[in-house]
Parts: C-alpha cells; structure tokens; sequence
C-alpha cells in the first residue's frame, strides 16, 4: 500500500514539473516579445519626427519703415507658437518668437498662419534696429519642434540697385519684374522661382512642357506669374501714357499649335479672369528673343497695375511623350 502511495506522488510531482515548465517558457517567449516591441517602437519613434510645414511663403522688406513682412501664399498652416524668425543683418543674428516677441504682428487666427495670412516684423520697435537699403539681409523661417527650416531667402544682398533689372537691348526703359515680390507657378511642374524670369543671359531659366493639341484642356497647363506690384514703392502714378510687356523667350523648334499670352488685372486670389491680349506669338528658335506687347489699353491705374498677372500657354504639335519645352529667360512690365 505504501508503494502505491509513493508511486502516485512521484506522478503528481511529474505532472507538476510539466505544468511549471510550460509556465516559464511561457513567460520567456512573452518577455521576449516584449522586448521586441520595445525596440520597434522606440525606432518607430526616431525614424518619425515631427512634421515641418510645407508652405509658399513671400517676403517683403520695406527700409523706410524697417518692416519685414511674410505673407503665406499657399500650402499647410503653420503653428507660430511652434516657429521663428532668424534675420541675419550684416553677420548679425536676431532670432524673433513669433508667437511672443513685442517685434512680431500679424494677422493670424489662433496663432496659426494660414493663406492669406501675414506677419510683419518691426525691427525698430523694441531693437533700435534701423534697415538700410545697404543692407546684407538673410531670413530664416524656423519649425523649432522639428527645428527644420520652412524657407530661406535673401532679402537683400547689400546692394542699392533696385531688384527689378535694366534693359538689355539699349532702349533704357526700367522694367518691374516678378522678383523679389512677386511669384511664379507651372501648374503641371509646380512652384518657379521668380529669379529666372527676372534677368537675360544670366543662364537661369523657365522650362515649360508644353501639352499637344490632343489633350483635353491644353489651356489647363500654363506658367503664371504674379508680379505683386507696389506701385509707391516704384514710384509709379496716374495718369498711364504707355505700358508695355517685355518678354525673352526660345522654344525647342518651330512644332506648336500656337503660343499665347494672357493677362490679369483682377485682385481675385482665386480664378482670376484672364484676357488674351497675344493669341499667336513667333516660335523663336533656338535663341532667345525679346518680344513686346503693348498693353496701355489694358492696364490704366494703379489698381489694375497692382493686380498684374501673366499666363503663358503653348500647344503643340508633337505627341506629349516627345517634351517639347519652352524657356522664358525675362518677363518685365515698363511703365510711364
């Protein structure tokens, strides 16, 4: 009878030992993914940073009233509470919170910049900075959660000559320019900076992919640029006596449907209406030409001056897949 007993209690400790074993394995796998959870989700962390905005910013220096303005042109919002300035004047370094510094204005709601919003920086207010057209002037547009920069322009390159650039071709006409205010957009490639269309043979230009007579809407696909003019800071006013449009331009060979030019005088940020003041401008080939259109029965005050836009559209021939390009090397508008 005790031999029995002892035989069942060494198969109750066996049966015990198996159930145990299996516990801990149990828990070694488990820890075991843990871990692994851990590791992958502190990467997950690092390998996503915080989100830098992605906005068309435009900036405006005005010596006079040492202001520097930023206005948001398009794309994301941007959190000021989670952004600031660096203006970098002759080496100098001034670093402005937006959401706090006494410097800072702007028309923004709960401090968020979205489009058609602005910021002005005063930097006299509260600095005793005075900006002079002599200036060498560098803005830093800074996300500080992810510290990565917005935007980074030049403002000023310490030179007193105006920004808008001279004729080329001896006439001695003053020509407005797109650049530094103003922008310029390809709506099938996307934004263009305006420093290619603002002077010629400096190498720097527009390519523009022309669509072929076969698509759709071949009016859809354009280059536009806003010219953002300030009519007292060129010294501009009434009456107009002539205005003309100034463009130098080549396209890749004498294979299109047509080339036009089309004009804005209205203020609407949104579907402006367009004129076609040139309907079937010269296939310029291979060098680069300027053309001049007259457009004083179009622009007539300072109103529609400051409203200014042009869209250049091509057609082609050609099927889409043998990219045929246009290039425009200056766009400037004279006024007297």
């Amino acid at each position: 009878m005790e031999g029995k007993k002892n035989r069942a209690l060494e198969g109750d400790c066996q049966a015990v030992s198996e159930v145990m074993g299996q516990v801990l394995m149990l828990a070694v796998v488990m820890l075991a993914f843990s871990s692994i959870a851990v590791v992958i989700f502190s990467d997950e962390v690092n390998i996503n940073p915080p989100h830098t905005p992605k906005a068309d910013l435009q900036e405006r220096i005005d010596t006079g009233a040492n202001t520097v303005k930023i206005f948001h042109k398009g794309g994301e919002a941007i959190d000021l509470e989670d952004a600031k300035i660096v203006l970098n004047i002759n080496g100098q370094q001034e670093v402005f919170e937006l959401s706090s510094d006494p410097s800072v204005s702007y028309d923004a709601t709960n401090n968020v910049l979205m489009a058609g919003d602005y910021i002005v920086i005063d930097t006299n207010l509260s600095r005793g900075i005075d900006l002079k057209s002599t200036d060498t002037i560098d803005m830093y547009f800074v996300d500080t959660e992810s510290d990565q920069l917005i935007q980074r322009v030049m403002l000023q390159s310490g030179s007193e000559e105006s920004e808008s650039s001279d004729d080329t071709d001896d006439t001695g006409r003053y020509w407005i320019t797109p650049h530094p205010n103003g922008t310029a957009d390809d709506t099938s490639e996307g934004w263009i900076s305006t420093k290619a269309v603002n002077e010629t043979g400096d190498g720097i230009f527009t390519t523009y992919y022309a669509p072929d007579k076969k698509d759709g809407n071949p009016n859809s696909t354009a280059q536009v640029f806003d010219f953002d003019i300030d009519a007292d800071d060129e010294g501009i006013t009434e009456p107009f006596s002539n205005v003309t449009l100034k463009i130098v331009y080549s396209v890749h060979d004498k294979n299109y449907e047509y080339i036009t030019l089309d004009i804005s005088v209205d203020d609407s940020e949104e579907n402006p209406e367009w004129v076609r003041v040139e309907p079937n401008m010269p296939e310029y080939n291979k060098n680069f030409e300027p053309y001049y259109i007259d457009l004083t029965s179009y622009v007539r005050n300072i109103e529609e001056l400051e409203a200014f836009k042009v869209r250049i559209v091509a057609v082609t021939h050609a099927d889409k897949k043998a990219d045929k390009t246009a290039w425009i090397d200056f766009l400037g508008i004279h006024v007297e």
